[in-house]
């Protein structure tokens, strides 16, 4: 059992487990619409509009599920986390007051160290997707690991993976169907790769 769990980050064992939930014909285009949860308020079982930003302030976070059945209070009951996603309307300094999708992201509900599951913190100081077991936080936007024992983890086991977002005319959030490959939206349970300069990017501490 200690061997696995050593191994578990290097290993896509996401993969193998949502199997149930690979299937390409499952995965479609969807509007977002928030978990029908009381926490939630105002924005429970509602589709995300990017120009509400009283239902959706910046610097907020809800749990969403893709593919969703359809209905968000059976959504809401699911216990399946890799079928969920912690969707986060940006802090405004990183763009979150902006009408567009570009104000959001959706990081997978799985951590990539040991399968335990991050929340956005959005205190001062934090404003991180952050994992209570141990430790491992990741920034915003892009998911890459900066504390924590994903951010020694190797890429790509080291970036959580992400939902794609767009906007329609009207301003309704979209989830564009995702490829589960590393270099993509990444692999449940594994990582993504992130690039910069044509290289994987690897967090450091400034200086």
């Amino acid at each position: 059992m200690g061997a696995l769990l050593i191994l578990a980050p290097f290993v896509p064992w996401g993969e193998f487990l949502s199997a149930s939930i690979k299937n390409p014909g499952k995965y479609q285009r969807q509007k977002v619409v928030i978990d029908n949860k009381p926490e939630y308020k105002a924005a429970a079982g509602k589709v995300v509009n990017v120009n509400d930003l009283q239902t959706f302030p910046p610097n907020s976070n809800w749990v969403i599920s893709y593919p969703s059945s359809g209905d968000s209070t059976l959504d809401a009951a699911d216990a399946d986390t890799f079928t969920k996603y912690e969707l986060i309307r940006l802090p405004a300094e990183l763009g979150g007051d902006m009408k567009d999708a570009s104000a959001f992201v959706a990081f997978n509900k799985v951590c990539v160290h040991l399968w335990c599951s991050p929340n956005y913190n959005p205190a001062e100081g934090h404003k991180q997707y952050e994992c209570p077991c141990h430790g491992s936080a990741y920034r915003l936007p892009d998911g890459l690991a900066t504390a924590g024992p994903a951010a020694i983890q190797p890429p790509p086991t080291n970036a959580m993976p992400i939902l794609i977002l767009t906007a329609d005319n009207d301003g309704a959030l979209n989830i564009e169907p995702p490829v589960w490959e590393v270099n993509r939206n990444g692999v449940l349970g594994m990582g993504r790769a992130l690039y910069q300069d044509g290289k994987v990017n690897v967090y450091k501490e400034a200086g």
